[in-house]
Order: C-alpha cells, then structure tokens, then sequence
C-alpha cells in the first residue's frame, strides 16, 4: 500500500530542498552513523533517508548497497506520516506493506524502526531507519539511540546547510573583493578562519564517533553486553552533541544572526540540577558539589542558560584535577544572577586568560587542549546576548568561572 501524501507535502519539500543535500556524494560523517546505529541495533541494514517529492533517497546507508528507490515502495514514506518511532516488527503480518515489492520480492525486507528527521518547526524530512531480513523488537536502549541519532543527523544538516550559505557569502564578497582592499583582508580572514574551521571539526568531531564505533565493534563480538557499551560511550554522544550545538551557534553568529534568545520568568534550579545530573552521567568518575540558593525566578533564556552550565561544567571535566570536586554554586546577589564553576587543576596562565573567549583559541592554555575552542566562546556570548559578563580567574589552588546578568527584566 502506497504512503499518502503529507499534509503540508509542498512546505516540507520545499524545506528538505533548502538543506541542498539531495544527490550529494557520500559523506564519512554520515557514512559512521548508520555503521554505529547498525552495529548498536544489531541489523544488517540502517538508511539516512530522505523522502523527495517523487522518490526516497539515501545520503547514507549500510547494507542496502543503492542511493534511491521509488517512493511507492517507501516504508519511510508511512514513518514520516507518524509522530516519534515508527516500528513494524514484521512487515508480512501488517497489512499496509505486506504487497511491498521489497517485502514480498527481493530483499524480503521484514523488520523496520525508523526516527523522524523534522526540522525545527516539525516538518518531516525523512528518517534514520533500521530494517532486517527477520522479523523482531528493538529494547528500549536501541530505541533511545535511533531517537538520540535522529536529532544529531538533523544538527549535522543544519552545520552542512550554515556552512554553504557561509560559502556563498565569502564566495560572493571574494568577487567584489578588489574593490577595496580592506574587504579582500577581511575576505581573506574569513577564508583562513574556516580553514581553520574545518580541519578542527574534521578531527574533534570523528573522536566521538570513533570512540562509540569502537565500542559498538567490541559489542559485535560479544566482549561487551549493550548497557556496557551505553555506559561507555556516553561521554562520546554528549561531547559529540555540545560540539555540534557550539558549531551551529558559532555559525549562525558567523552569518550576523547571533545568539538568539526566548527569555521569561523561570526558576532556575530544576534545569541547573539536571545539567549537573548529565554532566555527572557523562563523568561518572567525578563529583559534582552544587549549591544553588535560589529563591525567587530569573528572566532569562533558560535553554541557554543550561547551555552556558554545560559548556562550562564539560570544561571543567576536562581540565580539572581527577579525584578533586567540580563546585557548581548559583545565587542571586544585589539584584544579579550569579552561576559559577570551579575546579582545582593547572592554573591557566595570564596571558592566555585574556584571549580564553576568543574562538578557536586551543593549543596555548594547556598542553592537553581539546575541543574546538567555541565553548567558551559561546558561553561568553550566551552572557553578552543576556547584558551579562563572564569571567575567569585562575589561581594554584583553582580556576574559576563567573557568569553575572541582571536577575530581572529592566
């Protein structure tokens, strides 16, 4: 039975059309998802596929071994129909797909679960999907991921889309450069700083992605049950998520849209608890100390507030002394909101300090500089955007970060 048509099929692929990704070539950062997602899922088939208005087309898959097949053999043409997960444990026994060619013919397809891609405003693209040649069920872990993954794929679309129009635009600026020579320096900044750009992504992203390849390698050959490998790789998924959120913001600041902010009255330490709880799951080895005396609500952008914990909690993580507390206060003082994050560890040294909120800046606070170097960038213009200031100050004993911003609307 053929899928119809979405109820607003026009605006969705006018939206999947506006990402430009249709009938690109193969990209190894999608190609490692659907080999993660397979492996973790334990398939011998998982598809990044996107539904056009006449056909389903593949930016990434494993097991199938073609990029398009007609849309009235689509099972992902139903799936985008649907909200959440869409399962069908077995495609013989349900009546819409039981006449589909690539169930009743060759590749005897009869296990399917596919995850939304939807873009911001709940438009569906496609899925990320997992099919097998037995019926069966996914547990609830496998579920999690395909839900986890299909968010990722659509942060990775959105980096691709920003990193064209960004193209476009230094591409464009380039042509009038002679006009003056200031703009061909600037032209010409832009282009070493998305070299740079780029040849930072290509390594810090494939890290995460490698390390849970790795692990999922290791649960295909029975040296590790799935809840093992869940409980390793998730500081991989999360760095891998803060990385993409901190890329696209940086992007988007890029292109002179800047942080973007939804501010109203919130009580601050329901969210502030459970970025304390994430960053505790992700780092199970360290201990998180909090002290959140907060009394009365902030007006603020509460999604970027926990962004700004997050970014600042990973970074102590990463550089504070194991075996040593992570402290985690929040107050509201003389009228100003005031979060902090300390840790004991190498001190930061004075002249890096000043340009610790520069973007890209790495390699020159401590030898064992990771990241991108965007989290405190962005963290800094997360407080800007709010009329507030971050800090640093760093001694023997302990660096610390100080977010302070009016408590109030004024």
């Amino acid at each position: 039975m053929e899928a119809v048509r979405h109820a607003e099929e026009s605006r969705r692929v006018a939206a999947l059309r506006r990402y430009a990704i249709l009938d690109t070539p193969r990209e190894e950062e999608f190609d490692e998802v659907v080999r993660v997602v397979s492996a973790i899922c334990g398939t011998p088939i998982a598809v990044v596929n996107l539904i056009d208005a006449e056909r389903q087309w593949f930016k990434a898959e494993v097991g199938l071994g073609v990029r398009e097949t007609p849309l009235p053999a689509s099972i992902c043409a139903h799936a985008i129909l649907q909200p959440d997960l869409f399962i069908v444990p077995d495609t013989l026994k349900d009546a819409r797909f039981a006449d589909n060619p690539l169930v009743a013919g060759e590749p005897h397809l009869r296990f399917y679960a596919g995850a939304l891609l939807e873009t911001p405003d709940g438009l569906p693209l496609g899925t990320i999907c997992v099919l097998d040649y037995e019926p069966r069920e996914l547990d609830e872990n496998q579920k999690a991921l395909l839900r986890m993954t299909a968010r990722q794929i659509m942060k990775m679309m959105e980096l691709r889309r920003l990193n064209a129009t960004e193209r476009t635009a230094r591409e464009r600026a380039e042509t009038h450069a002679e006009a003056t020579s200031a703009r061909l320096a600037h032209a010409n900044r832009e282009s070493d700083l998305r070299e740079q750009f780029i040849a930072v992504l290509g390594h810090d992203l494939r890290n995460p992605l490698a390390s849970i390849q790795a692990a999922a390698h290791l649960v295909k050959r029975g040296k590790l049950t799935l809840d093992e490998m869940l409980h390793l790789t998730q500081g991989s998924i999360s760095r891998m998520s803060s990385l993409i959120d901190n890329i696209l913001d940086f992007a988007r600041g890029r292109l002179g849209n800047g942080i973007d902010l939804v501010r109203s009255d919130v009580a601050l330490v329901p969210l502030l608890t459970q970025v304390v709880d994430e960053l505790r799951a992700a780092a199970p080895d360290r201990t998180f100390v909090t002290d959140f005396a907060l009394d009365g609500n902030v007006c603020c952008d509460a999604g970027r507030i926990g962004q700004l914990l997050s970014n600042l909690g990973g970074n102590a993580v990463v550089y504070g002394t194991p075996g040593t507390p992570i402290d985690v206060s929040a107050c509201i003082r003389d009228g100003m909101f005031e979060l902090s994050v300390s840790n004991a560890g190498e001190p930061i040294p004075e002249a890096a300090l000043a340009k610790l909120f520069q973007p890209f800046f790495r390699g020159e606070v401590r030898a064992n500089q990771q990241g991108l170097g965007l989290g405190l960038y962005i963290s800094s213009e997360i407080a800007r955007a709010h009329g507030g200031t971050l800090t640093a100050s760093s001694t023997p004993e302990k660096t610390t970060f100080l977010f302070r911003m009016p408590a109030h609307a004024t």
